[in-house]
């Protein structure tokens, strides 16, 4: 049976189909859809994909119209979004010829519904981790560039995570200092000081930073309580540094800041460990670094004692990258 595709708008809906997927984010949810898509001034298009009546698959893709030309996004451009793309559901385990099929028709009809309703002149996925097989994309001749993040298993005790860690993290979390700091989880108003921060440290490195806090911010209200949590270091009563990670289905990524600190201390270790030991007291089980493709920042992660987690940048298209950039900005994050 062939693969039929809807758009879903209804929000509850929605939610109530992601989470039965095998590899939902917080950015998969309605609420973060409908937040992206009024600050992208695209349109937002809720796939599902159904076997008769059975749902099968969801793929947020985000269409965006420059002029003459058209680009689908998942997720869209410049916002430092690690992943979106397509999540198939897991409500019942299926033998790899099934699963292969399947996955291989809903992309077939998620490409079909695109060329048809909006018929995009370049896509760009990037993939969740866990979301593996990507041939059908290859099928549709799209491009794969494999990437990798670093995920922390935290679903054991923090003595156990502790002694997994590089002896100098352990010391970086475990030693006095003489200067008094504090961490702790902040609200909406510690968002635009880590935006901030993260702006001025990719400034100094001549790259460019197309997140604004209010977009963050309207995540924050948007999304349920706790998807959005932002965690602020002080240091004797000054901001020294903060990230915003995204917690959804016991999982979480780490997604903007973690700057480098104008202290004389490992402002960024003693975030990381404070945090993970909230999250463990939540029910969280993994801990997503968000990337491990730079060399001197995956150099840095390491020492956290993470698995080595593939995913994957897709692209489609006819337009040249060139003209796509001056259409869009950046669109790798």
């Amino acid at each position: 049976m062939s693969i039929e595709l809807r758009t879903v708008d209804d929000a509850a809906r929605w939610n109530e189909l992601l989470t039965d997927t095998d590899h939902p984010t917080g950015f998969h949810h309605a609420a973060a859809l409908d937040v992206l898509e009024r600050h992208t001034g695209g349109d937002c298009h809720r796939l599902v994909g159904f076997k008769g009546e059975e749902p099968v698959g969801l793929f947020p893709v985000f269409t965006i119209r420059k002029g003459p030309a058209t680009g689908a996004f998942s997720p869209p451009p410049n916002l430092k979004l690690p992943y979106m793309g397509p999540l198939l559901l897991d409500r019942q385990p299926l033998k790899r010829r099934r699963y292969d099929e399947r996955n291989r028709r809903f992309v077939e009809a998620c490409q079909d519904w695109l060329d048809d309703e909006r018929c995009p002149g370049y896509t760009s996925v990037r993939t969740a981790p866990g979301y593996d097989d990507v041939r059908p994309f290859l099928w549709q001749e799209y491009d794969a560039s494999v990437r990798y993040t670093y995920i922390v298993d935290i679903d054991r005790s923090p003595d156990e995570l502790l002694s997994a860690f590089s002896s100098d993290a352990r010391r970086n979390v475990t030693s006095e200092y003489e200067v008094s700091y504090e961490i702790a989880e902040g609200g909406a108003e510690a968002i635009d000081r880590i935006v901030e921060q993260a702006r001025e440290r990719h400034a100094e490195q001549d790259e460019s930073f197309g997140v604004d806090s209010a977009i963050v911010r309207d995540l924050y209200e948007a999304l349920p309580a706790g998807v959005i949590r932002p965690y602020v270091c002080r240091v004797e009563g000054d901001y020294a540094g903060g990230f915003v990670t995204v917690e959804f289905d016991d999982r979480s990524i780490r997604w903007l800041g973690a700057a480098k600190p104008s202290v004389d201390l490992p402002v960024n270790d003693l975030l990381d460990w404070a945090y993970v030991t909230d999250a463990m007291e939540r029910g969280v089980r993994t801990y997503d670094l968000a990337g491990a493709n730079n060399q001197r920042i995956a150099e840095f992660k390491a020492k956290f004692a993470p698995e080595l987690v593939p995913y994957y940048a897709l692209e489609n298209g006819n337009l040249t990258m060139t003209a796509l950039s001056k259409l869009y900005g950046t669109l790798r994050s």
